[in-house]
């Protein structure tokens, strides 16, 4: 399978936003991972999170909040012949950033990075929160500290 990097911002930003979900990888106490699945929202070299206000999550967070987070996109299976196993191979786009939580806690601060989840998933930013919905929701904010993407399959092409 060849790989090849991703440099052009556009492209890694639309490979994000492309995406429903991301996976968020967490050091456990042990320093294995912990691996979650998560809404998002990318907003100005900024990856938005939200979550119940306790957990596992946080609590590793407090120990240790550097986190690894995954988005793919534009999977698709290739084969070259229908009947031969080893010819599969998986097309896809991958971005992969690196960087420290920091939790939101201004409530207005909350409210905005709400409505950039409700803008990705709904299309509209026009939303009212209760205090008590505002109060209740773990808001995190992940400034990118390094970012790689990349292309795989057997059939890209190298962009210039």
């Amino acid at each position: 399978m060849r790989t090849f990097f991703i440099k052009d911002q556009v492209e890694i930003e639309n490979i994000i936003n492309a995406c429903d979900i991301c996976f968020v990888g967490i050091t456990e106490l042990d320093g294995s991972p912990y691996v979650i699945p998560l809404n998002f929202a990318f907003d100005h070299n900024e990856v938005i999170l939200h979550s119940a206000p306790e957990g596992k999550h946080q609590l590793l967070l407090q120990k240790d909040n550097r986190v690894c987070i995954t988005f793919c996109s534009d999977r698709k299976l290739m084969y070259q012949h229908p009947d031969v196993a080893c010819s599969y191979s998986m097309n896809s786009k991958s971005v992969l950033v690196k960087g420290k939580v920091i939790f939101i806690e201004n409530l207005e601060e909350k409210e905005q990075a709400m409505n950039l989840f409700m803008k990705k998933y709904t299309q509209r930013s026009d939303f009212k929160y209760s205090l008590p919905a505002l109060r209740n929701v773990k808001v995190w904010k992940v400034k990118v500290e390094s970012i790689t993407a990349k292309a795989f399959g057997q059939n890209f092409k190298t962009q210039q």
